[in-house]
């Protein structure tokens, strides 16, 4: 598992952050320098130099130079004079192999007067007319304060502050991985002295909060790495997983009766350690509680993302409807805040599940829901927020096939599903103060005789009838069973996530999700929580005039428009199934994963849902 080593440090224990390190990064600008050099043995100080002017390296913005060799130095160690006090962390200095300098921009991480997204998203969720709900804010409000203060590529991108920070991290990390430097053993340390102990990068950046959690993110994300399951780094753990899904062809009745096969959630994640040194000193107790919560919540956010992301990246024939049966109900077992239940094909066929059904008809393997419930002490009673996750294992179009060449990417359906579990992961990690009810929508969308036809009309959960124009439009026709039904638990709002639509990627491409919801305040708050995440979310109208392109002459609705956009039309289908409950579908299709790429699961948008949820907790609180 990749996590954080933090080490609030002094003189006599800054050392201990190198112990292990493949790595010290050291961040750096013009100014600070040679005070960060200090720290150096005067041999080793001496060769660095050298490899700066060989390198016209002054710590500018962007550069990067990467010194080896210094563990060489050690026999030739000549210790201070004075300054005796520094000669321990000098000594270490001295032993490091290797030790990578990268300016950055300094204006950006000295600014205390950052842009605060939530006053301007705050103000638009006031707005009484949902449909200029985040329009005009974004181009109208640039961030005049950080534009007076850094570079001018705020003032091309507009973007706010955490945005910023983790353009600049991750040029940082590619830069890192460009010279060959693993990320699994690196050192980020505050090399100050009493004069600059306070304008150190490494100081500055664990003072704001939106800073250090660019850098974790950003560290998180460009340390992953899939596992994959070539033939000599097989496991005893593939093996499992293969056993396990070996008989979920007679898969008919419930996952519960089979024998459990609980695959450890950290074991597809890698080992790794980042650790970071900062100067106590520097920080009160609060800031240090601070620090730590910044901390203890990236890393569940990169714990329930990197578990998203393999199961996002697992082949069809071993993550099946029962095997995300399995990983949900593991979930419960690992967090007594938690319990699940498994609906099985009999039980959706007796509560007339019928769309849902209808999509997993043509299938070997049989169809699960699992309902998880996370509920926080003492709000037992407190209206839960439901999230529904479309897992779709694999989703060949039915007979309204896909094509071939593009359709081993379909692994990828269940992206929803897996950031589902992913969320309730991170919320019972953190322990929020919220109720949530997490549904897993999983089936297998494929051929054979009792596959579901076009010209087909189903009557749905709710008693509605859809005529199916489209057997590759079946990522609706699950959802919105899961819409119906779970509107029995009389929830505070529903959000679904799904990788529905290609024309959400034509629309949005892979920067943003579509945002469809029957509600202006939780549209608003979505958008909220997308912006302080950097995971942001855009929102498309759900008018009246947008419905008349999915009637049907034979039934209540048509599960594809006519002459429509197809985003559009699809947030219509399920609205028609969410009534009057506060509710809102994020399409996707272009930000769960990279169209065309292998491996490319990027694990939104769970940085969005937390947010919200962790919103709605602080709200609880007061």
């Amino acid at each position: 598992m990749i996590k954080i080593n933090l080490i609030w440090a002094d003189e006599s224990n800054k050392v201990e952050t190198l112990d292990d390190s493949d790595c010290l990064l050291i961040l750096t600008t013009p100014t600070l320098l040679a005070s960060q050099l200090f720290h150096f043995s005067t041999p080793a100080k001496a060769y660095i130099e050298q490899v700066f002017d060989d390198e016209n390296f002054a710590g500018n913005k962007g550069q990067c130079v990467l010194v080896q060799g210094l563990k060489a130095f050690k026999t030739n160690y000549i210790p201070d004079t004075e300054n005796s006090g520094q000669n321990e962390i000098r000594q270490q200095l001295a032993d490091i192999k290797r030790v990578l300098f990268y300016g950055v921009d300094f204006a950006v991480f000295e600014a205390s007067d950052a842009p605060n997204v939530s006053s301007r998203a705050s103000t638009l969720s006031k707005t009484n007319d949902p449909s200029m709900v985040n329009r005009s804010s974004y181009a109208s409000d640039s961030n005049s304060a950080f534009n007076s203060k850094s570079s001018s590529d705020l003032s091309q991108n507009d973007a706010p502050a955490f945005r910023y920070a983790e353009q600049q991290f991750d040029a940082l990390f590619k830069k890192l991985k460009s010279v060959s430097v693993t990320l699994e053993k690196l050192s980020l340390m505050a090399l100050s002295t009493t004069e600059t102990v306070s304008s150190d990068p490494v100081n500055i950046i664990a003072s704001h909060s939106q800073f250090l959690s660019a850098l974790l993110r950003s560290y998180f994300k460009h340390g992953y790495h899939f596992k994959g399951y070539k033939t000599n780094k097989m496991s005893e753990l593939d093996n499992q997983i293969r056993d396990a899904n070996s008989d979920a062809v007679s898969a008919s009745g419930s996952s519960t009766d089979k024998e459990k096969n609980n695959v450890e959630i950290s074991e597809y994640n890698n080992n790794g350690t980042l650790s970071l040194a900062l100067d106590a000193k520097h920080f009160t107790n609060a800031q240090k509680h601070h620090v730590l919560h910044t901390i203890r919540y990236e890393s569940a956010l990169n714990a329930a993302m990197t578990w998203s992301k393999d199961l996002a990246h697992m082949p069809a024939n071993l993550c099946t409807p029962y095997y995300l049966a399995e990983q949900a109900q593991h979930l419960a077992q690992t967090f007594s805040t938690v319990s699940c239940d498994i609906l099985n094909e009999s039980t959706l066929k007796q509560l007339g599940m019928n769309g849902y059904l209808a999509v997993n008809a043509g299938s070997q393997f049989a169809a699960t829901m699992p309902i998880l419930r996370y509920t926080a002490k003492g709000l037992e009673d407190a209206p839960p927020v439901v999230l529904i996750g479309k897992g779709v294992t694999f989703d060949s179009g039915g007979i309204t096939l896909k094509r071939s060449p593009d359709m081993r990417h379909m692994i990828y359906d269940m992206a929803g599903a897996g950031c589902v579990l992913g969320v309730i992961q991170a919320v019972a990690t953190l322990g929020l103060n919220i109720n949530i009810i997490g549904i897993v929508a999983s089936a297998d969308n494929a051929i054979d005789g009792k596959a579901y036809r076009p010209g087909d009309i189903i009557t749905m959960h709710s008693g509605k009838t859809v005529e199916v124009m489209s057997t590759d439009a079946e990522g609706r026709m699950l959802m919105a069973d899961a819409i119906s039904y779970a509107k029995q638990f009389s929830p505070s709002v529903i959000i679904d996530v799904a990788t529905l639509t290609g024309a959400a990627i034509s629309a949005l491409g892979h920067k943003a999700s579509a945002l469809f919801s029957n509600s202006s305040a939780l549209e608003s708050a979505l958008i909220e929580a997308g912006e302080l995440a950097n995971d942001r979310c855009w929102p498309f109208p759900l008018w009246p005039e947008y419905q008349d392109a999915i009637t049907s002459q034979h039934a209540d609705m048509m599960n594809t428009g006519i002459n429509s956009p197809g985003a559009i039309s699809a947030g219509c289908f399920l609205s028609r199934f969410a009534d009057g409950t506060p509710w809102a579908h994020l399409d996707v299709a272009g930000t769960a994963f990279t169209y065309t790429k292998s491996l490319s699961a990027t694990g939104r948008p769970i940085p969005l849902l937390l947010s919200y949820l962790s919103s709605c907790a602080i709200k609880n609180n007061q």
